[in-house]
């Protein structure tokens, strides 16, 4: 709750100090000014008057209240926020003095009295929401009818201050972790081309394989995929794998961008209801809200969006091919060629001329009981182009003639990807539909009751891992569009008695069905052979949980108990025949969980976490390969401790511990592609991340200027992971007793990952900025002994032959600068993100391998990019309440990159501009 300080309550007699506004200002009655004043107090007393008996239901209504004994304006600022009250009092008024605090189920009324106590102050609530502290007994407190009537006024210039910490863009700078919070309007912001480039610029995060269908694949400290790093909207997961060949795999969660309300990352072991297995962290997003959409004091709505975007245009017919040709060796006899390549890739648009966008329309209502919302979205975009600068490009490198026969050699200057500078990345595209429906359902007693459900449906572009890789075929070429239909069912309930402290009770629940179309086109000599990877998956589940408090002298404890489910089943498509469908997982994967989590304060300055957790899964292969169904179970602990300190106001210094447990996705548990051996012949074990992390945030408002704000956040951390589960090649052997190497699952001995992250921003209200830097320190993957082929390395930095881990390895460093400025009252905001990416943490594997031909084994293509700048420029406008625009330039540069964590060596988007309005009304 945002706390009022240096405010001036003037009276008829000016008996108040006043700070903007002198007295005889005050005193002034006399022509329009004595006019106005009239108009202002009539209204004032009107407006009380209406709003007499709410008030004095809300003063009196039973609140919980937590707060200890401590200085007043301490304790002042957790009853704004605890209450929902706003507190306004010249700063002076609490400066030196103690509370003795307050704790139980009390009226706001009753609270504030008990806080006051012993100070010399009083209190007059203005109204519900608000209330004045006065120099004055306790004899002087009134509420918000009995003020109603006073002829007391505030005037002039008030000076606001917020308690540090209210704001939820406050969550990373608090706690005993490292977390990010993104608004719908960072969101917007930095939507990029590719639904996951709003990730950018968090530290340790990074969206994997990001210009490969439009979804959502979360790298957090090195790790992802799996479940490893939960991607949850409402409440709901629909993550679904998909087969890249022998390049690996990519997990994809998908979400259109305007729909997003809010996004809250929390990094390594989370305590949280819903965060069963998250060894990485966990990504939760919220959808919008009635409250996105209505204007205040409106209890309808509709907001339109429209946005358009430069840089790209249609697909072309598939088969068409893009990169060099004519590469080779040129004797003098022969016709040399007058260029290298289809010059219409490289026919990129005007840099303003609009050639994708999206539009949405959100109707919303509200009343006491219920809220409603509705909302419909479309986005196009066709394939983009590539940057121009940076030297990495494919292009024809011609030396020579050289030798007898006269030979020219042209090749292609040794690439990042196949493509040349500025041009056309074909299978980039996308067109979706979306929809939205949420409603809300408020009962008596503090209870409410949500449901939600929501439809994605997109045809995209893809390219299949292997595709590119140098021993199919070099050569890019336009494929078939594939197609995803996605629908997500949500309901959510949660009931906080407000005259009990030991109910807060809250369940979650989905229910999600994906029908994935994977088409893929194989290019032999110019003929093209349809592939197709088709999977339909079905996943439903939920947790509950059930916070108690209780407050003593000793110490305040926080105990929150409850558990999760989750069932996920996997086939084909309703309608497809297994026979006509080779290379699908059928199967199903069901967990649960229970957990307890206690939290002691012993001191108000101190803080002690424990969370356990029980697991348990099973799985069911039922492939048609395998000779009967295979049944696979196991289960584990997973304990979590934190200690946190707070000697300083606004200083917080914690240490945390996790060892986490992991059990086999249903990728890694069904018999199917990536894998050569049937899931009953080689089974895996959970993994189980042992993660340390030490931090330190420093949160204060008010340090240079009476209303700026600075955040700090500083950690190390470690990720060892015992068991890390990933694809190796396994010792095989074939009916004669021949021994073989093939694609299978595999534990690894560990995997582990260290580094530090450091971040801090700051906002005078005029200017602002940020910093965030993150760097690996460590980085390795070992294999147990006697598990991979002797000649491949054990141990390697960057991941072990053939695994997925080597599409994983992030850059050792990332750092991004964020400088803007407000102006005409705050309604224009201007800036630039300035974002660096470095060099992955090793070079392929970072190990020499030395294994030649050996029978059986084949290569995975580690991702592979070079260090890269990026400048982006952003506008937003506020013409009023009703109407915003928005302007951005997206490599601004035009820099020809290759994304980290990239699965397919192809080339981000080149400078690109993007447009929008929101209309509400």
């Amino acid at each position: 709750m945002r706390i009022r300080k240096a405010s001036v309550l003037i009276n008829n007699a000016c008996g108040v100090k006043m700070k903007s506004v002198k007295c005889k200002r005050a005193n002034s009655r006399n022509g329009k000014k004595w006019l106005v004043a009239a108009v202002f107090r009539t209204s004032a007393i009107s407006l009380a008057l209406m709003s007499m008996q709410q008030g004095a239901f809300a003063q009196t209504s039973p609140v919980s209240f937590n707060i200890p004994a401590g200085s007043l304006s301490g304790a002042i600022a957790e009853f704004g926020r605890q209450s929902g009250v706003q507190v306004s009092y010249p700063p002076e008024f609490a400066a030196g003095k103690q509370s003795a605090g307050v704790k139980g189920a009390v009226s706001s009324e009753a609270a504030l009295g008990r806080i006051l106590q012993g100070s010399g102050l009083s209190y007059q609530f203005v109204n519900s929401d608000s209330v004045t502290l006065v120099n004055g007994g306790a004899a002087a407190n009134t509420s918000a009818s009995a003020s109603a009537a006073d002829d007391s006024l505030l005037l002039g210039t008030i000076t606001v201050t917020s308690r540090a910490g209210s704001d939820p863009a406050d969550a990373p700078w608090q706690g005993a972790s490292s977390r990010a919070h993104l608004s719908a309007e960072q969101v917007e912001r930095f939507s990029g081309t590719s639904v996951g480039d709003f990730l950018s610029g968090i530290p340790g995060v990074l969206n994997g394989d990001g210009r490969n269908s439009g979804a959502v694949d979360v790298n957090i400290r090195g790790l992802q995929g799996q479940g490893r790093v939960p991607v949850l909207v409402d409440g709901a997961s629909q993550e679904t794998t998909v087969y890249q060949g022998y390049n690996g795999s990519t997990a994809r969660t998908y979400i259109d961008p305007d729909f997003i309300g809010s996004v809250d990352i929390e990094k390594g072991a989370s305590m949280g209801a819903d965060s069963t297995g998250a060894v990485g962290g966990i990504v939760r997003m919220s959808t919008i809200g009635v409250k996105d959409i209505l204007l205040p004091g409106h209890d309808f709505g509709v907001r339109l969006k429209g946005n358009f975007n430069t840089n790209s245009r249609s697909a072309p017919s598939p088969g068409t091919t893009g990169g060099l040709t004519n590469l080779g060796t040129y004797y003098s006899w022969d016709e040399f060629p007058s260029g290298f390549g289809d010059s219409s890739g490289t026919n990129r648009p005007s840099a303003l001329k609009p050639t994708g966008g999206s539009g949405s329309i959100a109707i919303a209502g509200t009343t006491d009981a219920v809220d409603v919302l509705a909302a419909y979205a479309q986005r196009y975009n066709g394939n983009y182009f590539a940057g121009k600068r940076g030297g990495d490009d494919a292009h024809a490198v011609i030396s020579g003639p050289t030798g007898p026969f006269g030979e020219v050699n042209v090749t292609d200057g040794n690439p990042l990807t196949a493509y040349r500078a500025g041009e056309e990345v074909l299978n980039t595209s996308r067109d979706t539909e979306s929809w939205l429906l949420k409603g809300t359902f408020r009962f008596q007693d503090n209870q409410k009751f949500e449901l939600g459900y929501s439809r994605y449906m997109t045809r995209y572009g893809n390219i299949l891992g292997s595709q590119l890789m140098s021993y199919f075929n070099s050569q890019p070429y336009q494929g078939l569009l594939s197609t995803i239909d996605l629908a997500t069912w949500t309901g959510r309930y949660s009931w906080k008695p407000e005259d009990s402290n030991l109910i807060d009770i809250k369940v979650d629940t989905f229910y999600s069905d994906v029908d994935n179309r994977v088409n893929s086109v194989f290019n032999s000599s110019g003929t093209l052979y349809p592939q197709y990877f088709w999977l339909a998956s079905n996943r439903w589940g939920g947790n509950a949980s059930n916070t108690s408090r209780f407050y003593s002298d000793i110490a305040d404890v926080t105990w929150q108990y409850g558990g999760s489910f989750t069932r996920e089943n996997v086939g084909l498509p309703d309608g497809v025949d297994e026979a006509t469908m080779s290379g699908s997982r059928f199967g199903w994967r069901k967990e649960y969980s229970g957990f307890s989590t206690l939290e002691v304060k012993p001191l108000d300055w101190v803080t002690l976490s424990g969370n356990l957790r029980y697991s348990t899964f099973e799985s069911f292969d039922r492939s048609p390969t395998l000779e009967s169904p295979f049944t696979r179970k196991d289960h584990g602990w997973s304990p979590i401790f934190s200690l946190m300190v707070e000697p300083l106001d606004g200083f917080q210094a914690y240490g945390k511990y996790g060892s986490v447990l992991r059990s086999p996705s249903i990728f890694e548990s069904i018999t199917g592609p990536s894998f050569s051996v049937p899931t009953a012949d080689n089974p895996v074990a959970p993994e189980r991340n042992k993660s340390l992390e030490f931090g330190v945030n420093y949160l204060m408002d008010g340090v240079f200027l009476p209303d700026d704000k600075l955040r700090f956040h500083g950690a190390w951390f470690s990720n060892h992971i015992d068991n890390y589960i990933t694809r190796g090649n396994i010792k095989r052997y074939t009916a004669s007793g021949r021994e073989n190497y093939q694609l299978g699952r595999m534990n690894l001995d560990y995997a582990e990952m260290r580094g530090i992250e450091l971040s801090a921003q700051y906002d005078s209200g005029r200017v602002f900025g940020s910093v965030a830097w993150n760097h690996y320190t460590d980085i390795m993957f070992c294999a147990k002994d006697g598990v991979i082929h002797p000649a491949a390395s054990r141990c390697a930095p960057g991941g072990l032959y053939n695994s997925f881990a080597q599409q994983q390895v992030p850059p050792k460093d990332t750092v991004t600068v964020n400088l803007g400025s407000r102006f005409l009252d705050s309604d224009l905001t201007v800036g630039t993100r300035i974002s660096y990416i470095g060099s992955r943490f090793v070079e392929g594997l970072g190990a020499d391998e030395g294994l030649g031909q050996v029978s059986g084994m084949y290569s995975i293509a580690p991702s592979d990019w070079k260090p890269y700048t990026l400048v982006d420029l952003y506008a937003s406008y506020k013409l009023n309440q009703n109407a915003t625009f928005d302007l951005s330039v997206d490599n601004l540069t035009d820099r020809y990159y290759v994304d980290a964590l990239n699965t397919i060596p192809i080339p981000a988007p080149g400078r690109t501009v993007r447009g929008g309005v929101t209309l509400k009304f």
